[in-house]
């Protein structure tokens, strides 16, 4: 790692630090990753990690944030990527006035067409799709962090903890056994309406008040709209609402993408479009 200067950190997490670093050799910027949540004694061990795995196999792709290497030091991991300007969710959190839809249909293009990918080409799904986990650099904007991905095919349960509270789809909250792709697909449907309006659609500090949310924009969910929800909801309770008309609070979105919304946050995974 002597190649490498570090200049500031820009993310930390239970798993260790991120620092923005330059290569002094090439002159490029990149992001390194510290992995400190265990001990690492080979890079023959760390190819064997979820994460690793899964980066390497998207990593030709344009729509994911690219890993440049990786080592292993005094026992600590580093993955080095590619340096990106910033987070969906720091262009959120500073920008004044709304996004143009022309600029949101950009940026979904890009993540949907990293989606199809990820879940068709090679078979795994995120878990963690937040505003956080997209990397933007002027227009682009890249899928990072797969911590918490999984192949598709993968034997269920899956650990409990997945994406940011706000960003879980309904199976998730009521704590499913099994689910699949389609998590990443609500997931871009809270973000693209985020995007439209610069606030979190389902803000909640618990499951039970994200699920509320949930029940008050979209409506209660029945034995039509979600038949497992309802007979596996063991500890939530879901509040009587009839749901609302989501254009009237995506005034500035055209109706086909009010439409991709409401597909996007359906109850039923099933009823959920795919990347494609």
């Amino acid at each position: 790692m002597e190649k490498y200067h570090k200049l500031e950190e820009i993310g930390r997490g239970s798993y260790g630090v991120v620092f923005k670093a330059l290569n002094t050799e090439t002159g490029e910027l990149v992001a390194i990753k510290k992995m400190i949540d265990r001990k690492y004694h080979s890079i023959k061990e760390c190819m064997k990690l979820r994460e690793v795995k899964s980066l390497c196999k998207v990593n030709n792709h344009p729509n994911f944030v690219k890993l440049n290497e990786f080592v292993v030091e005094n026992n600590i991991l580093y993955l080095v990527f590619e340096y990106m300007e910033c987070t969906l969710f720091d262009r959120i959190r500073f920008r004044r006035n709304p996004f143009s839809e022309t600029e949101i249909r950009n940026l979904c293009l890009q993540i949907f067409q990293g989606l199809a990918y990820m879940h068709n080409g090679v078979g795994i799904f995120h878990r963690n799709l937040k505003p956080e986990n997209l990397l933007v650099s002027k227009d682009v904007i890249k899928i990072a962090d797969f911590g918490q991905a999984r192949e598709i095919n993968a034997k269920p349960p899956y650990p409990d903890y997945v994406t940011t509270r706000w960003y879980r789809a309904p199976e998730v909250l009521v704590h499913a056994r099994a689910h699949d792709s389609s998590v990443d697909m609500w997931a871009m449907g809270a973000i693209m309406f985020e995007l439209f309006t610069l606030q979190p659609l389902f803000e909640g500090s618990s499951a039970t008040d994200v699920m509320h949310k949930i029940c008050s924009v979209i409506g209660t969910p029945t034995e039509t709209t979600w038949s497992f929800g309802i007979h596996h909801a063991n500890n939530i309770r879901f509040p009587e609402f009839p749901g609302v008309d989501l254009s009237s609070l995506l005034p500035s979105a055209s109706p086909e993408a009010v439409n991709l919304i409401s597909a996007l946050l359906s109850w039923s995974p099933c009823a959920r479009p795919t990347a494609e």
